[in-house]
């Protein structure tokens, strides 16, 4: 496999990752309403033809139809009551529209004849109530855990929903599926802590939701858990028993830091359905829309020691795309061990993630470690076939970091596994220089030689799972380590150079570690002159250590530089692979 690095590019960085994005409401003709659990009555859910002659102000559909109003909490009733209230009434009222059976190609078909209509920006300005909150103050508008959805007695899994405001103002829409019927969660104030905001008295009936996030027992029997959340753009989360909040996942990438400006994709409206009784896994569909894309997205979400999220994603294109990412990874790193920038903090680490794994399609496992350059870095791994790649946080101890609100320690790692033939095209790696941990500033993702035509359509599975560090993934030994120190030239005739201090640990390595003559590194550096390679067993941290100084002997600007471990001619580790800038 190829590397190509060298795209140290000097631009001024508008925004190129962050950005949750939210879009117009679409629903299928004449779903039902839904509400949260209670048992206060409600009434009859309108039909979309009631409530587009309604004298209330109602935000209306990309269909055309009109998006139901708000029900207070004291109006609501549990969807049960909910349904049978409308079929009950039915022959009184010949007008409502019958109970729309879910299709998943329902939303293939959303997606394929949004893809032939104009592109409406689905951001939408906000009540400056909410467009103004800071961050802080948003995470005070919490969702009433004890409003969830789904039966206890019928499912482990719970359904949240996440109010919009700051950032967040994208309308979603949220249906659920239920004995295979299309429910529409309408706007409701009575769902939310406001906590000390001061908004519950505000009428966002017109907002909608701006995602929502799904519970499960992963610690225990008697836990509560977060599983996944979607909220913002195309973004997802997904954590596995004893992970905590990390990095974030993306449903797609478009021209992300292509000299024309990142186009960020938004899942507009979400299709839940229903656990069955005893169900280890729960279905999501999705619409997403962005200027020159539309998709269909199906989600099944595994919760366990490492969740997993199998996802099937047919894409729509209204116009060529230059480069698409399929399977993005989003995470953050400020800084590591390696020290190559310094930054005026008592924590020793600040990361979400430390490496790129990658498991190319000749079956070797090279990784990556992550940094945050000084300039924009895109790194290229072209491959065919990739068996899998994904963004891993390999250090699990918390000395290192000394984080207790964010547990960089036990945020989990994602990795991505293709299903079917990806064919030719390059796994890309953009990191992007910040100044500040709030930045999600690494992305990870695979992007297909052919370009997407106007008018062509793309289907592509795959599956990404929450896991720890990666282990399990391989039986070599892994590249835990990287510390990097600038030498001072020594003389005239002495060029300064660059030392590397590597750790591999794990495997076989230790087996093999007792007849050290014949261990060796392999090291190759596409450019300068690699000195002084030495091997040390590492009692303390077990495996060994690799040390080599590199040199610059000509006039380059940059190396890529390899490393890997052999006992005689067997192959013990992965690839350390890096790119380095003289």
């Amino acid at each position: 496999m190829t590397q190509h690095f060298q795209q140290h590019i000097k631009l001024p960085l508008r925004r190129v990752l962050l950005g949750a994005a939210a879009s117009a409401l679409i629903m299928i003709g004449g779903p039902a309403a839904i509400h949260a659990q209670e048992s206060d009555p409600a009434p009859v859910p309108q039909s979309a033809e009631e409530n587009a002659s309604a004298p209330v102000s109602a935000p209306v559909t990309a269909s055309g139809q009109t998006a139901p109003v708000e029900q207070t909490a004291d109006a609501a009733a549990s969807p049960e009551d909910t349904v049978e209230n409308a079929v009950s009434d039915a022959d009184k009222q010949p007008n409502v529209s019958k109970p729309v059976m879910f299709d998943p190609a329902m939303v293939t078909n959303l997606a394929r004849n949004l893809a032939k209509q104009p592109f409406v920006n689905p951001h939408r300005e906000l009540p400056e109530a909410l467009s103004t909150l800071s961050a802080e103050d948003y995470a005070q508008i919490r969702f009433k855990s004890q409003r969830a959805f789904f039966n206890p007695a019928e499912t482990d899994f719970s359904l949240e929903l996440f109010h919009p405001g700051t950032m967040y103002d994208v309308p979603v829409t949220i249906n659920l599926v239920r004995d295979g019927e299309v429910q529409v969660i309408p706007y409701s104030a009575g769902l939310f802590d406001f906590g000390k905001t001061g908004l519950s008295g505000n009428d966002f009936s017109t907002q909608n939701y701006a995602g929502f996030r799904l519970r499960y027992p992963l610690s225990d029997v008697t836990s509560n858990d977060e599983l996944t959340r979607f909220l913002g753009a195309s973004y997802f989360r997904l954590q596995g028993q004893g992970q905590s909040i990390g990095q974030m996942a993306r449903g797609l990438a478009v021209d992300l830091a292509g000299p024309t400006g990142e186009e960020i994709p938004v899942f507009r409206e979400f299709w839940i359905v229903e656990p069955k009784d005893g169900a280890n896994t729960i279905t999501v569909f999705a619409l997403l829309d962005s200027e020159r894309i539309t998709g269909a997205y199906q989600f099944d979400i595994t919760p366990g020691n490492r969740s997993q999220a199998d996802i099937k994603a047919h894409l729509f294109f209204r116009d060529g795309v230059e480069k698409i990412g399929i399977a993005p990874l989003n995470g953050m790193f400020l800084f590591g061990e390696q020290r190559r920038r310094f930054f005026d903090d008592y924590r020793g680490e600040v990361h979400s993630s430390d490496g790129l794994l990658i498991n190319n399609g000749r079956g070797e496992w090279l990784w990556r470690p992550l940094d945050n350059p000084q300039h924009l870095q895109m790194s290229s791994f072209l491959d065919e076939n990739p068996i899998g790649f994904g963004l891993l946080q390999r250090d699990r101890n918390f000395d290192h970091y000394q984080d207790l609100e964010k547990r960089f320690d036990q945020q989990p790692g994602y990795w991505v596994t293709p299903k079917g033939k990806w064919g030719k095209g390059h796994i890309e790696l953009v990191e992007i220089p910040s100044p500040s941990e709030t930045n999600d500033n690494i992305v990870a993702y695979w992007v297909p030689e052919t370009k997407p035509a106007a008018g062509g359509e793309m289907q592509v599975e795959y599956s990404v799972t929450a896991t720890r560090d990666g282990t399990g993934l391989h039986g070599m030994a892994q590249a835990t380590d990287t510390r990097i120190q600038r030498l001072a030239s020594q003389g005239d005739e002495d060029r300064s150079g660059t030392r590397f201090v590597l750790n591999f640990a794990g495997g076989d390595l230790d087996y093999f570690i007792k007849d050290a003559n014949n261990l060796r590194a392999d090291i190759s550096a596409s450019k300068g002159e690699v000195r002084n390679i030495r091997i040390l067993p590492d009692p303390e941290n077990g495996g060994v250590r690799v040390f080599f100084d590199l040199v610059n002997a000509g006039d380059a600007t940059s190396s890529n530089l390899r490393v890997f471990l052999l006992y005689q001619n067997k192959v013990l580790s992965e690839t350390w692979t890096m790119p380095w800038a003289f």
